[in-house]
């Protein structure tokens, strides 16, 4: 069983993108920053950024592949949802049974260090 943990900005944070931009709302909102600088994987996380990543599901998978495969494609009773989620994508977090932690990159997966 695998854990998911995915950034999911508040509305209040989403307006201030659409209203200030992302570089502003980046300086206002950290939860904003975070998401700025994982949405291209791993190069731009830091561990701090691990107090805005939620768990939003748990996945039934042999490995990290199957994980990405089936939280975008199913089956659906492999997934269970603790919270809203989107599909698996870059930047999101997968954490495994041993407690290692791993991003999605544009390809494939690089570890990183996550705080629970």
């Amino acid at each position: 069983m695998f854990k998911v943990f995915q950034i999911r900005p508040s509305q209040t944070v989403t307006e201030a993108v659409n209203s200030i931009g992302h570089s502003a709302a980046a300086q206002a909102h950290p939860i904003w920053e975070a998401k700025l600088e994982t949405m291209h994987g791993s190069e731009g996380y830091k561990s701090q950024y691990s107090e805005h990543y939620e768990h939003v599901c748990d996945i039934a998978a042999e490995d990290l592949d199957a994980v990405f495969h089936i939280g975008n494609m199913g089956p659906e009773e492999k997934i269970n949802r603790v919270a809203p989620m989107h599909s698996i994508s870059v930047g999101d977090i997968v954490v495994d049974e041993a407690g290692v932690s791993h991003m999605v990159d544009p390809i494939g997966f690089s570890p990183v260090e996550f705080s629970l």
